[in-house]
């Protein structure tokens, strides 16, 4: 994945302009090698001999694919979700199995999968999911589920076919987890291979004036023989559906079947439908996504039948049907001539042309084809990618920095990439301000690190003014040197450091009260700071359990390890002394964990240990005016005094020069 340099060490000299501009910065670009065709399951693998139930000949059929873009959590930012049909076989059945939507992800933009969960029927007892899954990512809040909620829509029935819904189903945590949300339509008979009996099935999602769509293929009419409709049902809410609304009608015509719909937004206000019909693929378009002309039968595109349409993020439009490569279409307008497909620009597929086959545009340029095989074979769920001449979609992360009024007091730091690759401004968020102490994150915290999304991701650093006897925030001679001021006050954000493995031990959880009240016991002390000794938690209370932890931070080198700013202690409900931080937070006072970020004691010689040295001064105040000499790494000097300024320290050397007693910088030599 993409890293990202790290925040530019130079510090702002002044909090009297109001900065209104930012500083940018971005990744280089590189588009992606194609993705061969990759297997996601074998439906070999589930077929025991005894034959699939109902006599279907596939085990697997219609993958439908997702990427996350929306998350809350960025580290799911850019993951691939797929789910498919899984037809059990005639054994697992009178075993009183039922099938189910299983749910595989990707993390790595789809060259290797694993099983993740499974979507069982939980709503009809007795019964399985069966046909055609939808997966969708909501990208706004509706009803009770936030934005980045992952539905799906699919077909539930009993084993034998004999009813039918159409249900919805939702995961708040990215795929991992699933509950029934509503039923969106009902249907009667849904035989394996008959048409006729009231089957309603093929749904696809989408968003629109802040409702859930769901386009979906409806066979419940029954004044016509083989009657199919395109129909769709919308919801504000999630559980509440309203009435059914007629896309696309038989009219009369028995050879005229609508159905398959998908629904892509072409621009300038116009949404393209495809579908299929008796005689090939059709298309029609609306102004309005709500309202299409039923009695439109639309333009046949192509032969070919079970087509999918999507809008690439250059503006083009990519096709594909069962019969046909992909075809990408430039100039959108042309859609709409008959046979249109032969206008397109055509793209080879190496997984070949499958029946519902689907058709993703991923964020990083390629465009991803999810192939389930056809009607009549043991069929394999893969996915490929090929590159259409797409281009990559951006996401953003900007850190704001401000005092305690919310005034600016730098211009901004905005870093962008490509949606999906990683980004770190866990660096960023230590910047030095000339005047001001850092109090720490204050809002963002949990977005430090991740991926970037399609949503942009805003992250607050806040200052206070220093006060008489604070000390001062200075600026080193040199960029060389900026970080190594023996009275500096360039403190590790509290979150800045990385995050503890799950298998760090602190011995730490030292109450099981969730309460967030402070004991009796809390005491105000003069502002230090400590240097972190061990791995350690960060907790939003007095009491350490695992609900109230904020961030965890692995052991390190004196020279990177976190620094915190204490500015009172208190203690748990069972006695357990705690100091409470300068942005509100907790963190262990037990001994061996922490020590004070300053040396205290008088020494002989001090030893260079930054990697990037330190600097003499003329005088105690280390501001560059009084920068005299550069001392790298591994140097020792020989000390006349220690003298102490506020919280700080500094040693007199021999040759009347001072060095600062940061034990990040320098230890006793012995």
């Amino acid at each position: 994945m993409i890293k990202f340099s790290k925040l530019l060490k130079t510090a702002v000299a002044t909090t009297a302009l109001l900065f209104t501009f930012s500083v940018t910065s971005k990744a280089a670009e590189t588009k992606p090698t194609p993705i061969s065709p990759v297997t996601v399951l074998d439906s070999k693998t589930n077929n025991d001999g005894s034959g699939f139930l109902n006599d279907k000949s596939y085990g697997v059929l219609s993958p439908r694919v997702i990427e996350l873009k929306h998350q809350t959590d960025p580290k799911n930012n850019g993951k691939l979700l797929i789910t498919f049909e899984q037809v059990i076989t005639k054994k697992q059945s009178q075993s009183g199995k039922h099938p189910v939507f299983p749910i595989y992800e990707s993390d790595d933009h789809g060259q290797t999968w694993k099983w993740l969960s499974n979507v069982s029927e939980t709503h009809r007892q007795g019964w399985g999911k069966t046909n055609c899954p939808q997966l969708y990512e909501l990208p706004q809040k509706v009803g009770d589920m936030p934005k980045g909620t992952v539905v799906l829509a699919g077909c539930a029935t009993p084993n034998d076919l004999s009813n039918v819904e159409l249900e919805l189903d939702k995961s708040t945590d990215a795929g991992q987890s699933w509950n029934y949300e509503s039923t969106i339509a009902t249907g009667g008979q849904n035989p394996a291979d008959q048409i006729g009996d009231d089957p309603i099935w093929e749904p696809f999602l989408t968003v629109s004036n802040n409702k859930l769509l769901c386009f979906y293929s409806d066979e419940t009419d029954n004044t016509i023989s083989r009657s199919q409709t395109l129909v769709h049902r919308a919801t504000v809410d999630g559980t509440n559906w309203g009435n059914t609304v007629v896309d696309g009608a038989t009219n009369n015509d028995t050879r005229n079947r609508p159905g398959m719909p998908t629904v892509a937004s072409i621009g300038n206000g116009q949404y393209a439908m495809t579908f299929e019909s008796t005689g090939g693929a059709r298309v029609k378009i609306t102004d309005n996504i709500e309202k299409w002309d039923a009695n439109n039968k639309g333009t046949n595109i192509a032969s070919g039948n079970n087509p999918y349409i999507v809008t690439l993020h250059n503006g083009e439009i990519a096709y594909n049907d069962g019969n046909n490569d992909v075809a990408v279409f430039k100039d959108k307008s042309v859609i709409t001539t008959n046979n249109a497909i032969s206008h397109a620009t055509r793209y080879k597929s190496k997984t070949g042309t499958a029946y519902n086959r689907q058709l993703v545009t991923l964020s990083n340029g390629m465009l991803l084809i999810a192939n389930g095989g056809s009607l009549h074979s043991d069929n394999k769920i893969q996915v490929e990618t090929i590159d259409v001449g797409d281009t990559a979609q951006q996401g953003k992360v900007t850190i704001h920095y401000v005092d305690q009024n919310g005034k600016q007091l730098a211009p901004d730091d905005t870093i962008s990439g490509v949606i999906g690759t990683n980004f770190d401004v866990t660096g960023k968020t230590n910047k030095a301000i000339s005047g001001y102490t850092l109090q720490g994150v204050t809002a963002g915290q949990n977005s430090l690190t991740g991926n970037f999304g399609a949503d942009p991701i805003e992250v607050t650093v806040t200052y206070n003014p220093v006060t008489s006897g604070g000390g001062s925030t200075v600026t080193t001679p040199s960029s060389s040197s900026s970080s190594s001021s023996s009275s500096s006050s360039t403190v590790v954000s509290s979150s800045s450091s990385s995050t503890t493995s799950s298998s760090t031990n602190t011995n730490e959880s030292s109450s099981s009260s969730t309460t967030s009240t402070e004991a009796s016991t809390s005491k105000k002390v003069a502002p230090f700071k400590v240097v972190a000794k061990k791995a350690l938690y960060r907790y939003s209370s007095p009491q350490f359990t695992k609900a109230n932890r904020i961030k965890g931070y692995a052991q390190k080198t004196i020279t990177k390890a976190p620094v915190f700013k204490v500015v009172g202690t208190t203690k748990s409900t069972n006695g357990a002394l705690r100091y409470r931080l300068s942005d509100g937070s907790y963190i262990t006072a037990k001994k061996g964990y922490t020590t004070k970020l300053y040396l205290t004691k008088k020494v002989n010689t001090l030893k260079v240990i930054n990697a990037k040295g330190t600097w003499e001064y003329r005088s105690t105040k280390a501001v560059k005016k009084n920068a005299v000499k550069h001392l790298k790494k591994g140097t020792v000097v020989t000390v006349k005094k220690i003298v102490k300024i506020g919280t700080t320290t500094k040693y007199q050397l021999t040759n009347g020069h001072y060095v600062t007693g940061n034990r990040q910088y320098v230890k006793a030599q012995i």
